[in-house]
């Protein structure tokens, strides 16, 4: 990172800043303020968010919950802009314990997450990263300063691409040595077979055991894959809980409560 840089100096496309609750993972439930900074180098089948594979013109920053008025400032922001957005959201203090930094895929902007991390710390406030898992090289350059990271473990049947398995491993070995991750996710579909569940579920548990292993249903979306039914989910979590002594069903919660 360049020791010159500034929040004013490094910018980074965005999407959307905006306040909502944490819909995946363990922290389902929490008030959080979500930066969903733009563009992707992946393209999964399950994709709820394609608009963001591109840099929009200009950004949605919210400025009050829970319908406050946004501004639409134009593409690139400057970290400065951001971290007074998310101060201008957080009101009273404390009102929200983290910041998740999404997408997209965060880590293809390494140095606007560092410095934005360092940011938000300063404002007292939690630091969560949801990446693809597959940037092993951007999670090293950022591990120091953010509090907890979700890597998605994409699965063949789901995603529609290969699983980057070597890239996985490496990610979570870095995760693993500095007690940062939340959890792995993996989406699953209607036609998730269950040794693919089990394959995925003993990598996690053989590279990063401190994690819980999620199975989350997949969100129906375009062409992506169905929801898989109950009864083949009761399938799959006992193909994972056979390897991994930590599984858990958790679906997309903020698509049941239509937030965003």
């Amino acid at each position: 990172m360049n020791v010159t840089a500034t929040p004013d100096s490094i910018t980074v496309p965005v999407l959307e800043v905006f306040s909502s609750f944490q819909g995946e993972g363990p922290q389902v439930g929490e008030r959080q303020v979500f930066v969903r900074l733009a563009k992707c180098d992946l393209r999964c089948a399950f994709c709820d968010t394609p608009e963001s594979y591109p840099t929009p013109d200009k950004a949605r920053i919210q400025l009050a919950a829970p319908h406050g008025r946004e501004e639409r400032p134009t593409n690139p922001l400057s970290v400065a802009r951001l971290l007074e957005a998310i101060r201008q959201l957080d009101d009273p203090p404390g009102l929200h314990a983290a910041v998740s930094i999404t997408g997209g895929e965060p880590l293809l902007h390494p140095q606007a997450v560092h410095a934005l991390a360092v940011g938000i710390r300063s404002l007292g406030l939690r630091i969560h990263v949801e990446t693809g898992g597959h940037r092993p090289g951007a999670v090293r350059h950022v591990i120091d300063v953010v509090d907890e990271m979700t890597p998605d473990l994409k699965l063949e049947s789901a995603s529609g691409m290969r699983t980057p398995w070597a890239a996985h491993a490496e990610t979570y070995e870095i995760l693993e040595a500095a007690g940062k991750a939340l959890a792995v996710k993996a989406v699953v579909g209607a036609d998730t077979p269950p040794a693919e569940v089990a394959e995925a579920a003993a990598f996690a548990a053989k590279h990063l055991p401190s994690a819980p292993f999620i199975m989350q249903p997949a969100t129906p979306h375009g062409d992506g894959p169905a929801r898989p039914t109950l009864y083949h989910l009761y399938h799959l979590h006992d193909a994972a809980g056979r390897v991994h002594p930590d599984v858990r069903l958790i679906p997309q919660v903020h698509v049941f409560l239509g937030a965003r």
